[in-house]
Order: C-alpha cells, then structure tokens, then sequence
C-alpha cells in the first residue's frame, strides 16, 4: 500500500505543477500573468483555438488532481486505522500505572537524633519528682 501512496503522491505532485503551468499560460481578459508567457505565443505554440485547448487541459487536469486527491485520503485514512493512530500507539507502548497508588515516603532532610521522645500521655499522678541535693 505504501508504494501506491508513493506513486499516487509523484502524480498528484506532477499534475499540480502542469496544472499551474497551464492556468498561467491562459489568457486572461486583462492580459495579467498570462501575458509574461508572450500573450501570443501559446496561439502560435497550440494554434488558433488555444483558449478551448487550454480550458479542456485545465479541465482534465482538475479532474485527475481531484481523483488523485480523494484516493490519497482513502489510501491514508486506511492505513492509519490499520496501524493505529499515534495517540493508541503511545497507550499501548506506555507502561501500565494504577490508578490508586500510595504517595511515596519522602525522606527527612533533618539528619537522625538520639535523643527519646517524650511520651505526650500525662504523667501519673502519684509520681513526685525527686529532690535536688
């Protein structure tokens, strides 16, 4: 399928460029662009009916773009839904993750202590500090 899209690309890229070519060399009724060809040359080049032979070639050519376009976006939409897009492509190469996961530990910045705690229950009430000698 890829060396028909390849192919179909170089003529709709050739046919584009003739089409080009062909609407510039028409005359148009201000003489504008057309007579930066030489105006009469194409008379002498194509004969006496120029504008018919011109107006059918551009015709054709319009025709054969506008084929050449539509089985291009066949041709690719085809082959996207065949590979995937590339949103799918990412989730099915990216790792599962769960949804619900525990937060991490962060560590302590502060460097660890010996010391104890104190117990932040009450003290009882029978318990009389020992005295100073």
């Amino acid at each position: 399928m890829n060396v028909l899209i390849w192919i179909l690309t170089a003529v709709h890229i050739t046919v584009a460029l003739f089409l080009v070519v062909l609407v510039l060399m028409q005359k148009s009724q201000d003489q504008g662009v057309g007579a930066a060809f030489g105006g009469g040359v194409t008379d002498s080049v194509f004969g006496a009916g120029t504008t018919t032979a011109l107006v059918r070639m551009t015709i054709w050519c319009a025709c054969i773009m506008l084929g050449t376009t539509l089985l291009l976006a066949v041709l690719h939409s085809r082959r996207s839904s065949e590979t995937g897009t590339i949103s799918q492509k990412l989730q099915q190469s990216a790792p599962a993750i769960p949804m619900q996961q525990a937060p991490a530990a962060v560590p302590s910045v502060l460097p660890p202590t010996t010391e104890t705690k104190p117990d932040a229950s009450p003290a009882p009430a029978s318990v009389t500090p020992a005295a100073k000698p």
